[in-house]
């Protein structure tokens, strides 16, 4: 108990420092809340001031600037008025539209009527806001001169030109009772009292539009021209939307109640502020007025997204403050605290003592540091253990997803990065992959089974571990296992050893080994040396592929990547045609013993005339397909005896050549010798049948073997052998004990003689007699005479 009290000491100081040092805390964070919350008030009352006061005079500021910008723009809209009126007022003086079109005969002088049309052109396009300009003469005739030459015989429209040349004044402008765009009409000649015509331009009234919208800067509110009964001439919009109309008749209300000509205020409509202003222009026969009116909040935005991130800059000045103010706590005030929260995570309140008597108490933090970090350090060494156990799963993963390729997305220096985390060491280190494929597996296949393949590996791989361990000139190892009877070695070493001439010899007491000790057979492929970890996914491939060239004589074999004599022969495998013909044709016949023998003779030939190992599984791959040519031409489907299985992929991935045999009569020549077998026997079941059915309806007759086999076509051992395999009997003996079966249905249900019953059932009386009594151990008669008794 006493010694529970002690440890329980420590944790009960805790306690107390737990309920002091949040309390002292907190009053430094509140005092550096309140400082920097005094440094924030400045700029967040600068933020109110200006959003406030300054808002509402740059407000008027803005509306000044406004004012001036858009009468500077009206100047503009009435100098363009005005050149139009001098522009018309020049072209109606022109003698073209002189006295001499009173009596002109416009249909035949066609170069006359040429020219004004041509005229009228010119003058439509002497400006980009006429849309149409026309030339009407009422004599010598109403004509109307456009885009081309019109004789009026409309009354009504007549009446309308009519209209325009009696209207007082020689310059005037018209709107057609506010139905079209703007007109300009000139009565010609210019200089006459008399008038016959008139020279009208008509205004465009998109391009109007768009030039009384330069009125409303920010593409916002609304801008028109009305004469003075009030009515509009022209519009920055052209819609025509209710709400459009029912503004604008709120603007001219406005307008009509202020006396002066020229104005500019401020009119509240609905939840906007308007900056509304206008002013007169004086035309040729009357004054227009234009009208501007723009939402404050399009002028006034600029400055309130200023002012709201002033306000905004502030507040987050405020919340900097407060994070500040925490920060600076416990970086200043809480250096203890800070490393008890990093050795004793997130201990809650419930580790502190509730008594307040206690709380007096100081802990001694150091005391409960030194117990956590020795803590720790337990910790740290259980860790390391278990990385330790872990690091050798570790290496073989890399290394074996390093050949494999599985890296290609890491750079060389990110590689190195990751070798390094694994203990190795890569400065100016050189690196060495081996490959190692183990064969002769098939010979001691007798101790294991064809399922062990990864324990051998394993225990092959031990062994080349163990001995790489062992070579002082390997700085380092990583071994990758395949699990598939092949291996891959990495060694790493400095770049100033001779690497490769160590590992060729270091390879050849590998193979005295591992034979030896496993009975197996190696082909060890040494690549070559690099300095860059890049490299080796491609060394690797290049080994795979090269190591399938090497040569299939039995033994171990030590090959070097950078001699190609190693792999490539001169001498080529030649192909056993004359085998192959006979091991098919005992395949056809379904003969399994005489196949596998010619098969045996077949690799054995075909391994005798030398080659390598990708040869051999050409001249395999050769045979496959032969065989099941076979196949199909005896009707055979390939797919129902091997299934969905590569046949063709399987045979590629072996490499011993027995392997491949073995494989090859137990996966493809026994299943279709077997096929061909129970092909063979269906019609001789077939005929055995009828046989049977044959001696059941004539068993009385003179029935043998011979005539049964004369009367079906097959030889009498043909049909003796299939009669023993399917009735278990042989025919003499089926042929028996169908008679006799008859003869004693006939002793029990009928008082025929014996002998009339042994000549019924096809035997002479003498032999019957003594055939029943071999079979029936008793006579016919006897057994009447006990069928007589039980009845």
């Amino acid at each position: 108990m006493e010694q529970i009290k002690q440890q329980q000491k420590p944790r009960s100081r805790l306690r107390m420092s737990g309920i002091s040092r949040p309390r002292t805390g907190r009053y430094y964070r509140r005092s550096l809340i309140l400082i920097l919350l005094i440094v924030s008030i400045p700029g967040l009352v600068t933020g109110i001031v200006m959003h406030q006061l300054v808002v509402t005079r740059m407000e008027q500021e803005f509306n000044r600037m406004h004012q001036s910008q858009i009468e500077t723009r009206a100047r503009n809209v009435d100098d363009q008025l005005t050149y139009l009126e001098m522009s018309l007022s020049h072209w109606a003086f022109e003698p073209r539209f002189g006295e001499t079109l009173r009596t002109k005969d416009f249909v035949y002088d066609f170069k006359g009527t040429g020219e004004i049309v041509t005229t009228l052109y010119v003058l439509e396009g002497s400006h980009s806001l006429i849309r149409s300009a026309q030339l009407y003469l009422d004599q010598p005739k109403p004509i109307v001169f456009n885009r081309e030459y019109t004789e009026l015989q409309d009354q009504q429209q007549i009446s309308e030109y009519q209209k325009d040349l009696n209207t007082s004044g020689h310059v005037y402008w018209t709107d057609r009772d506010g139905s079209s765009a703007p007109v300009l009409v000139h009565k010609i000649p210019g200089d006459s009292t008399d008038p016959f015509g008139t020279l009208m331009i008509t205004l465009d009234q998109g391009k109007v539009s768009s030039l009384l919208k330069t009125l409303t800067p920010y593409d916002e509110g609304t801008t028109f021209l009305m004469n003075r009964e009030g009515r509009t001439l022209a519009s920055g919009s052209l819609e025509n939307d209710s709400e459009e109309i029912a503004f604008e008749q709120y603007l001219k209300q406005a307008v009509a109640d202020r006396a002066e000509e020229k104005d500019s205020f401020l009119l509240r409509y609905g939840k906007e502020t308007y900056s509304v202003s206008y002013s007169l222009m004086s035309r040729v026969d009357s004054d227009w007025t234009y009208v501007s009116a723009a939402p404050m909040s399009s002028v006034t935005a600029p400055l309130k997204q200023v002012s709201t991130f002033i306000v905004l800059l502030s507040g987050a000045g405020l919340l900097l403050g407060l994070a500040l103010s925490w920060y600076a706590s416990y970086r200043i005030y809480s250096p203890v605290a800070r490393m008890l929260g990093l050795l004793v995570p997130s201990r809650s309140e419930n580790h502190y003592t509730s008594n307040p008597l206690q709380n007096s108490a100081r802990l001694d933090e150091f005391e409960l540091l030194e117990r956590e970090w020795q803590e720790l350090t337990s910790q740290r060494l259980s860790a390391h253990r278990q990385l330790e156990e872990q690091l050798p799963q570790l290496r073989e993963s890399f290394v074996l997803q390093l050949i494999r390729g599985h890296l290609y997305a890491y750079d060389e220096a990110g590689l190195r990065s990751k070798i390094q985390g694994l203990g190795f060491h890569t400065e100016e280190r050189q690196f060495l992959l081996l490959e190692m494929a183990f064969t002769g597996y098939a010979r001691i296949e007798g101790r294991f089974g064809s399922q062990d393949t990864g324990l051998m590996t394993f225990a092959a791989v031990n062994m080349i571990e163990e001995m790489a361990r062992e070579h002082s000139e390997f700085e380092q190892i990583g071994v990758a296992n395949f699990h598939d009877l092949s291996a891959a070695l990495l060694i790493v070493a400095p770049q100033a050893a001779d690497l490769k001439r160590e590992a060729l010899l270091w390879g050849e007491k590998l193979l005295e080994a591992i034979g030896r000790v496993l009975k197996m057979n190696v082909t060890l492929v040494v690549g070559r040396s690099v300095t860059a970890l890049k490299e080796l996914p491609g060394i690797f491939a290049e080994m795979e592929r090269l190591a399938a060239y090497r040569s299939i004589e039995p033994g171990s074999q030590l090959l070097d990547l950078e001699d190609q004599r190693c792999f490539y022969r001169t001498q080529e495998a030649v192909y056993p045609l004359g085998l192959e013909n006979e091991l098919i044709q005992a395949i056809r016949r379904g003969r399994s013993v005489e196949a596998e023998n010619g098969l045996e003779r077949f690799v054995a030939e075909a391994m005798r005339t030398g080659g390598t190992e990708f040869q051999l599984q050409q001249i395999m791959l050769q045979l496959l397909g032969s065989i099941q040519h076979t196949m199909l031409q005896s009707g055979a489907a390939p797919y129902r005896l091997f299934g969905e299985s590569n046949r063709y992929e399987k045979l590629s991935s072996i490499r011993e050549p027995e392997e491949m045999k073995r494989w090859m009569m137990e996966q493809v020549i026994r299943p279709y010798a077997e096929e061909i077998q129970t092909r063979e026997q269906e019609p001789m079941r077939r005929i055995v049948e009828s046989v049977m059915a044959e001696i059941q309806q004539h068993y009385s007759m003179d029935i043998s073997l011979e005539s049964c086999a004369e009367s079906q076509q097959v030889t009498p051992y043909a049909l003796s052998k299939a009669f023993k395999q399917e009735a278990g009997v042989n025919f003499i003996d089926y042929l028996t004990r169908i008679r006799m079966d008859e003869a004693k249905r006939l002793l029990r249900e009928t008082t025929m003689k014996i002998n009339d019953i042994a000549v019924e059932v096809g035997y002479q009386p003498s032999y019957f007699n003594r055939i029943f009594k071999k079979r029936e151990e008793i006579t016919p008669s006897q057994y009447r005479e006990r069928c007589s008794d039980e009845r």
